[in-house]
């Protein structure tokens, strides 16, 4: 069985569709954490900057791979699901709203 991450309730069932909540993501699980930034950073091997950046949803064109070093240092991992019942575009910018992304 796969090992969770002990904050995986803090993002678990999130739709990622944007990258602002792809960074509401990031964020939570931090803070869930108990991390800042700059720890965060350092255990992912990304900077401070491009931290702020894409917990800001900031970032159209993060990097995968340190999209995927900050996902491992908080003991998560990213996973592809079908997109049958995914929310449309015009959900998902509803949602994003109304959480203030």
């Amino acid at each position: 069985m796969a090992r969770m991450s002990r904050y995986g309730d803090i993002v678990n069932g999130r739709r990622i569709q944007t990258p602002q909540r792809l960074g509401a993501a990031i964020r939570d699980a931090r803070r869930a954490a108990g991390l800042t930034q700059v720890q965060l950073a350092a255990k992912a091997g990304v900077s401070r900057a491009w931290l702020i950046e894409i917990e800001a949803g900031a970032s159209e064109r993060a990097e995968l791979g340190k999209v995927l070093a900050t996902v491992r240092a908080l003991d998560l991992r990213l996973e592809l699901s079908p997109a049958d019942d995914a929310a449309t575009d015009a959900e998902a910018a509803a949602l994003d709203y109304l959480a203030g992304l």
